[in-house]
């Protein structure tokens, strides 16, 4: 690691914490850079100095308070031991184990969970060769989860339009993160909405804190209606009777509530009564299930069904010019039944979600996996703010213990053991006025230990950050959703521990059960070969194969199994609820010694050479419904549609019923091979109509 000290700003900064959170009352700016050293002299300099110290600071969750005096400046400051130190978690041995795994097993982007870790003193964590599960994560997470703690009210733009709501919830579903909530500019007394995270279009503000009391017996995942066209709350609504084969039922399932379930078939299909408020949305949303699904009733919404894929199937790939029927709207669009704040485009069910390059998951047989090897990047320098941060965790740590090698705090704080040395000389010169040596920080480095003596201000933890505090809860409350991962109950009891401190946020992350998804947990930790059944989405009947399972991993809110397929004899990922069985054969492999970069990632698809580069036209309306899939940006054609590259890995599956769902207003480009996919799409999926009970694929 190439390591460039910067002792001063690193210093000052220390030294000016400890003089705000030793000082009796508020400090001017004149008082602070008289007892602070390395402020400059003039009084400008010396106030921009301090306003960037102030806001590093601030960034660490280091709460400095402006308060009026009676003084030239007219303002001090301050840091309140009240807001500073975190009350202590009395975590055993086990529990912090087991947050730390936890940290480390979920993947959130960015290192906020580690550094909530390390301000507890315990450490950065585990280094996991693969995380158990990936989950989304965008900046207004923290506010949310801050607010939700505090019952404030939340500011932001959503929709072109300012908010101010209650926040009563947030949970994860179906790879996207919701915030529930009262949203007082609607109407007079407000309403309830649902606000997907990564929409909102500014940073969420926090206002007063207790400001409203949220609902004691509010169902958040009730208020999460995923499918576009209905609401199971309403008695006049015409109910569609619609089969879904093997291959998307339990992904269907899912996006579906319990009591629209009408019965689970013997060959693994599953029959749903659902409630129709919109008819538009339902031929667009169940056109995009291909032909995994049939419409059986009502004679009506099955013959818009039919009307809509004989319309894409005659157009050969070309955009329709048929003018829509009197009283409907486009069916070329996407549906926004939102209860005003949820967009809820009718996705393909099936279709996977993607990562920022918008390429697609799945694929036949199984999405391919490329050679390429892990690179691990070499660490950057750290700002002085930064190293601040992962001192203070270093001293709360040695407090705990008094002495530790250099080597292990190193080890457990992820750090060059030289610039380690480095750090805790420097910190061994700070203090507060007059900088005796009893008003030092008192460190001995000897060889290749430390001590630490009366730490005084810097023996306890100081608070989370919003962004540490969700990033440590969001963690905690995935891995107790997966079997099997908390047997022995001590993360349960560390989040319960948490939730005290850090006050009960009502978060919830929803994790699907796919049937097999023990099993295949069981045969990568034994590395027993297994045999499956698999559905890959083009198919028509499953495949078996032989694979060494390698890891079994949640992503973008759906598992994945990856290994070694000895069918194509390469590497695959699997989509867990597509597979039908699973058996041991008893036979053991040794798994490769550093997984392909491309299976740590946190994307769900992997592309390989076999992967296309597909552009597709679009009405504008639309657009919601195809960013999570852009790999390019989204541009203006001249004809008023919008057009996007897809990465595409399996054309004849997820991406024909994408077409489909977008509707005859949509059109590939390129390349000629893909033109007619829609159509050939659609004549699969009139095949089961010709036969309109059957529940399985011809």
């Amino acid at each position: 690691m190439a390591f460039e000290p910067r002792p001063d700003r690193l210093e000052r900064l220390t030294n000016l914490m400890l003089v705000l959170l030793d000082a009796e009352q508020p400090l001017s700016l004149r008082e602070i850079a008289a007892r602070v050293e390395g402020y400059p002299g003039g009084k400008e300099t010396a106030r921009q100095a301090f306003e960037r110290d102030k806001r590093a600071l601030r960034d660490l969750g280091i709460p400095i308070t402006s308060v009026p005096i009676n003084a030239e400046e007219q303002v001090g400051y301050v840091v309140r031991p009240e807001d500073y130190y975190l009350p202590d978690l009395d975590l055993n041995e086990a529990e912090a184990q087991a947050l730390a795994f936890a940290v480390a097993a979920v993947q959130l982007g960015g290192n906020a969970g580690r550094d909530a870790l390390s301000a507890l003193g315990h450490g950065t964590g585990p280094r996991l060769e693969a995380p158990v599960a990936v989950l989304p994560s965008v900046p207004a997470l923290g506010p949310v989860h801050e607010a939700l703690r505090r019952n404030a009210l939340l500011r932001f733009r959503y929709r072109g339009r300012e908010r101010e709501v209650e926040p009563y919830g947030l949970t994860f579903r179906q790879a996207a993160w919701y915030l529930v909530a009262k949203d007082r500019t609607v109407g007079e007394g407000g309403a309830m909405r649902t606000f997907r995270v990564d929409r909102l279009e500014t940073r969420p503000e926090l206002g007063e804190s207790g400001a409203f009391s949220p609902p004691a017996d509010l169902d958040l995942r009730s208020e999460i209606q995923l499918l576009p066209f209905g609401s199971s709350g309403s008695q006049d609504l015409p109910v569609a009777e619609v089969v879904v084969d093997a291959r998307m039922a339990r992904h269907v399932a899912s996006l579906v509530p319990a009591s629209a379930i009408a019965e689970w078939q013997a060959e693994g299909s599953v029959r749903l009564r659902l409630p129709i408020a919109d008819e538009r949305a339902f031929v667009s949303w169940v056109s995009g299930l291909g032909d995994t699904a049939v419409v059986l009733g009502p004679e009506r919404l099955r013959a818009l069904v039919v009307e809509h894929l004989v319309e894409a199937a005659e157009s050969g790939g070309r955009p329709s010019s048929r003018s829509p029927r009197e009283g409907r709207r486009p069916r070329g669009k996407d549906a926004r039944v939102d209860k005003d704040g949820l967009a809820r485009e009718p996705m393909a069910a099936g279709a996977p979600h993607h990562n920022s390059s918008g390429a697609s998951s799945g694929g036949s047989p199984g999405g391919r996996i490329p050679g390429a090897r892990r690179r691990r990047t070499p660490a950057q320098g750290l700002v002085a703010g930064e190293r601040l941060r992962r001192l203070l965790a270093v001293l709360v740590h040695l407090a705990r213990v008094g002495e530790a090698g250099i080597g292990e705090i190193a080890q457990r704080f992820d750090m060059d053991e030289a610039e380690l040395v480095h750090d805790l000389e420097l910190a061994a010169c700070c203090g507060v006025p007059p900088y005796t040596p009893d008003q030092l920080i008192e460190l001995i480095v000897d060889g290749d230990h430390v001590s630490a003596f009366g730490l005084g201000h810097l023996a306890r933890p100081r608070r989370l950050t919003p962004e540490e505090g969700f990033a440590l809860a969001a963690a905690a409350k995935a891995l107790t959703e997966v079997a099997g991962a908390d047997e022995e109950g001590a993360l349960r009891s560390a989040l319960a521990k948490l939730e005290a401190v850090l006050g009960q946020a009502r978060l919830s992350v929803d994790v699907e059960q796919p049937a097999f998804l023990r099993v295949l947990q069981q045969a990568v930790e034994r590395r027993e070969r297994v045999e499956i059944e698999y559905f890959s989405s083009a198919a028509t009947e499953p495949t078996r194969r032989q694979v060494d399972p390698y890891q079994v991993v949640l992503r973008e809110g759906r598992w994945y199994l990856d290994g070694w397929c000895h069918l194509v004899d390469d590497q695959r990922r699997f989509q867990v609820d597509r597979i039908r069985a699973v058996s041991g054969t008893g036979e053991h492999f040794e798994p490769p010694a550093e997984l392909d970069e491309s299976l740590t990632g946190p994307e769900a698809f992997v592309g390989g050479p076999d992967s296309v580069r597909a552009r597709i036209a679009f009405a504008p309306e639309s657009a919601l419904g195809v960013e999570q899939y852009a790999a390019s940006a989204i541009e203006p054609l001249g004809d008023g549609r919008l057009a996007t590259d897809i990465l595409v890995g399996d054309a004849e599956g997820w991406f024909g019923w994408l077409m489909l769902r977008l509707g005859p207003g949509a059109e590939v480009l390129s390349p000629p091979e893909l033109v007619e996919i829609a159509a050939r799409a659609a004549r699969r999926a009139l095949r089961r109509y010709e036969d309109g009970n059957s529940a399985a694929p011809r």
